[in-house]
């Protein structure tokens, strides 16, 4: 009796797999999820040890998203072995007349409506639709010390890339403008930076707490949506290449 309460106790242990905050095993757990859990595969991702994976799962109601270490899971494997028959589709030579845009075939993701409107400054700013081959966009808040800190790395990344034709902008939740230069002072942010007053953030299920970066391509479709510096910076290399 006590061997096959053994059994179960370790089955369930197996079954269990820890969703985090980031791609290395000493991420902080956000939850745990079982085989059974609806799992939603975003993209994967190249991890420190492990293959890393960004999804998203609903319990009670509630959607989580965060990264699985390892491809142990059914709803991972059934993810890689899709990305494997693309890829030896992707593979076979396309007809001369049916060329298209390198840059559009990277597309993942949904469309980014082009956004036009005006900057802290008062000046004239525009999202999406001009000739940048990426396009970044910072959705963080004045008031919260993650989303400060990820404005400020994005901007070492979209300097290292800029030449390559890499634009950031930020759109800030904040209380106000005052506040909003008041936090600025020091963060030395050298891109455009505009208040969300439209609620983008919401509407492409960013958080700016976090400070959540879209990477949108040149066909205008959003590749990968993160607060891992790490992974905005390997979707970026990834599209440039």
């Amino acid at each position: 009796m006590r061997f096959v309460i053994l059994l179960i106790f370790v089955a369930a242990a197996v079954a269990s797999v820890p969703i985090r905050d980031g791609c290395t095993e000493d991420s902080s757990i956000v939850a745990n999820v079982e085989e059974s859990d609806p799992i939603q595969v975003r993209h994967g991702i190249i991890g420190e040890t492990l293959p890393c994976y960004a999804v998203s799962v609903t319990q009670s109601e509630n959607e989580i998203r965060g990264y699985i270490l390892g491809a142990t899971l059914p709803a991972i494997q059934e993810f890689e072995r899709r990305q494997a028959l693309e890829s030896r589709l992707s593979a076979t030579p396309a007809p001369v007349s049916e060329k298209k845009n390198p840059a559009a075939s990277a597309s993942t993701g949904p469309p980014f409506e082009p956004w036009a409107g005006t900057d802290i400054k008062g000046k004239q700013m525009r999202i999406g639709g001009g000739d940048a081959k990426v396009t970044l966009i910072a959705f963080w808040s004045s008031e919260s010390v993650a989303g400060r800190r990820a404005a400020e790395i994005l901007m070492k990344t979209e300097s290292e890339f800029r030449a390559k034709g890499v634009q950031a902008y930020g759109l800030v939740d904040a209380p106000s403008l005052v506040r909003l230069n008041y936090r600025m002072d020091d963060m030395g942010l050298d891109y455009p930076q505009a208040l969300d007053r439209q609620g983008l953030a919401a509407r492409y299920n960013a958080n700016p707490n976090q400070g959540t970066t879209l990477v949108i391509d040149a066909s205008n479709h959003i590749v990968v949506a993160s607060s891992n510096p790490a992974e905005i910076r390997a979707a970026v290399a990834k599209l440039l290449n």
